[in-house]
Formats: structure tokens, C-alpha cells, sequence
């Protein structure tokens, strides 16, 4: 085998070793939050609802220090506005967890099944082997639908993909030549240095949590500690605010 054959390879491997990796991260990270998205999701919720009140307070504190009267519509309006990118993390939390609900098992031959159909559709048009798959509009879409049934493990989606992957080849010719690859030792080089990052950082690292029962039940514990502190820093700020209703002003919050 030539050296630039070797190479070829050498690249060819390292692509699909990355994309295997990228999408092990994101399983990790479904079942991470499968695990953990509820109570996570609950701290949070309760982290926001203390930096609302303590907005509040510190929006009635300003008023009287100015000799003010506390407008309570302008400062539900204020407050709102503060807490809209919180709002809308949290939304994103809950959507993410349902999300992570709906997942569906799936059984070793299934994922078999799923890689082998992945690895043979990308040996021929994946966009960094054959730069001209993006340059086809109709194949580049389809190779966004592989990448996503991939990364969502649906194996109906990937076996009709491939029959209209090959179907299209077939009308043109079927001939997708192997093409010259530029600088291939630096794309080595960078595809190494990804595949080292997905391996040493979050989300795949949470492997090492998830794979130890022991540690999930620890974890599950601080998650519990942390909003029964939340709940109660919440109360206090609550008497405090209480402090600052007079003249019929009323505020109103979820607790």
C-alpha cells in the first residue's frame, strides 16, 4: 500500500472515529439529563425565582433611597425584563428534559444495524472525503438527514436515506471517484486534537459518572441539599420583600 494511500485511511478512520465519539457524547448527555434534568431543572427554577425577588427588593430599596413611591406595574415591567434570559434558559431546560424523556430504547442490533448503514452512506458522500456531495444541493441535504437520524439513532430514517442516496448515485452514474485530499497531515493532526477534546471534556466525561450508581445517588443528594437552600434563602427573601408592600401595593410571585 502506497504512503498516500495509508494516509487516506489514516484520515478516513479518524472521521468516523470522531463522529462516533461526537455521537456517544450526545447519548452521555441524553442520559444525563434523563437522569438529572428534573432536579436540576427544579434548583434552577428555584435559583431564578431568588434572583427575581432579590431584583425586587433591591428596585424597591432604590425607589425609597430616591424618596419614591414603588410603581408595581413599572416594576413587574422591569423585573420581566431582567429575567427574560433566565426565563428563557429555563424554558430550555424543561424542553430539553422532555425531549430526553420521549427517548426511545433501542436494541444492540439496532445500533449495529444504525452504524452500519451510517458508515456505508458516509464512505461515499461525506462532504470531507467528497468535498462535491456540497456542492449537490440535494445530496448535501440529504447528508444533513443522515447526520440527524444518526445522532437520533432512528434507524427507519437511515434505511430510507440510504435507498435514496443510492438512488441518486445511480443517476449519476454512480461515480464518486476519490479525491485528493489537501494538506492531509494537518487535517490528521486537527482530527485528533478533536477526538482528544470529545474524549477529556463534558459531555463525554459524564460516562464516568453515569457508569457509577453510587456516585448518581451522590450527585442526586447535593442536587436535593442545593434546592432545599435555594427554598429557604427564597423564604427569607420573601419576608424581606414583605417589608416593602404598604399603601395597597401588592406583589405577587410563585413560591
Amino acid at each position: 500500500m502506497s504512503e498516500k494511500q495509508e494516509k487516506y485511511e489514516q484520515y478516513e478512520k479518524l472521521l468516523f472515529e470522531r463522529d462516533k465519539y461526537k455521537k456517544q457524547a450526545g447519548e452521555y448527555l441524553r442520559e444525563y439529563i434523563r437522569e438529572f434534568g428534573e432536579l436540576m431543572t427544579d434548583v434552577f427554577r428555584k435559583k431564578i425565582s431568588c434572583i427575581e425577588k432579590k431584583k425586587m427588593i433591591s428596585y424597591c430599596q432604590i425607589r425609597i433611597n430616591r424618596d419614591e413611591m414603588i410603581d408595581a406595574q413599572a416594576m413587574n415591567e422591569y423585573i420581566q425584563h431582567e429575567m427574560e434570559e433566565y426565563n428563557e434558559q429555563l424554558a430550555g431546560m424543561m424542553h430539553n428534559n422532555e425531549l430526553c424523556r420521549k427517548g426511545i430504547a433501542i436494541s444492540n442490533s439496532d445500533v449495529m444495524q444504525i452504524k452500519r448503514i451510517y458508515r456505508c452512506i458516509a464512505k461515499k458522500i461525506h462532504p470531507d472525503i467528497y468535498p462535491g456531495t456540497l456542492d449537490l444541493p440535494v445530496l448535501s441535504e440529504l447528508w444533513v438527514e443522515v447526520m440527524d437520524a444518526y445522532d437520533r439513532n432512528d434507524l427507519k430514517a437511515l434505511e430510507e436515506l440510504e435507498i435514496q442516496i443510492n438512488s441518486i448515485l445511480r443517476e449519476l452514474g454512480d461515480d464518486v471517484p476519490v479525491v485528493e485530499i489537501p494538506d492531509i497531515d494537518d487535517k490528521i493532526k486537527v482530527l485528533e486534537a478533536e477526538i482528544e477534546m470529545i474524549l477529556s471534556t463534558d459531555p463525554y466525561q459524564y460516562r464516568f459518572l453515569l457508569e457509577d450508581e453510587e456516585k448518581v445517588q451522590e450527585y442526586k443528594v447535593e442536587l436535593k441539599e442545593e434546592l432545599e437552600e435555594f427554598t429557604r434563602y427564597e423564604k427569607q427573601l420573601i419576608g424581606i420583600l414583605k417589608k416593602y408592600v404598604a399603601g395597597g401595593a401588592k406583589f405577587t410571585w410563585e413560591s
